[in-house]
């Protein structure tokens, strides 16, 4: 266990309040702290500055132990600033455009609409897309057929296969797995 020796030039006090370092001394007192916090991250006029500003902007006049950390734990869990503050990193990735085709229903998407409210025994809703034409099919499905790549294959054979015939190629935000097991039981 380490020990700290306090000066008394770094305390002082004025008014009924400690000062250290010319900063007021916050008790730990996290309601105490939000408070603080929050006038020099979320007000208008501060306008979400980050950890190093806010910090900064609090210790001009308030100092507790562990400061810094909880400056820049209540700045990381920021929902507004989570949602809407641009991202600095390296980009995941460039989105690859899907080549222009001649032929109709030789690419298509599939994708699910999940979790609407029950109608006529349906929950959710399968697109097929078409990626030339543009053209699509909604086949209304319960939820748990979208758990498997063989029930939404059966989906599609029974309702876009009939009318379009087989895709060359699927693409879907399932994944690729989903898309391999789909196209799998498809054929």
């Amino acid at each position: 266990m380490s020990t700290c020796s306090l000066r008394s030039a770094e305390w002082s006090e004025c008014d009924g309040l400690l000062y250290y370092h010319s900063c007021i001394y916050v008790l730990d007192t996290s309601d105490l702290h939000c408070r603080i916090v929050s006038l020099c991250y979320d007000t208008k006029v501060a306008g979400h500055p980050g950890h190093f500003k806010t910090l900064e902007l609090v210790s001009r006049s308030y100092w507790w132990l562990n400061m810094s950390w909880y400056v820049g734990m209540y700045v990381s869990h920021c929902e507004l600033c989570l949602r809407t503050k641009i991202q600095h990193r390296v980009p995941t990735g460039e989105l690859q455009p899907l080549p222009i085709l001649e032929e109709c229903w030789d690419i298509i998407s599939v994708d699910f609409i999940l979790e609407l409210l029950e109608s006529g025994g349906y929950n959710s809703i399968m697109v097929a897309v078409d990626s030339a034409g543009k053209h699509s099919h909604f086949v209304e499905m319960v939820t748990t057929v979208t758990g498997t790549a063989a029930g939404a294959a059966n989906l599609y054979l029974q309702n876009v296969w009939k009318l379009h015939g087989l895709p060359r190629k699927v693409v879907s935000n399932c994944g690729p797995q989903f898309v391999a097991a789909f196209m799998k039981e498809l054929y």
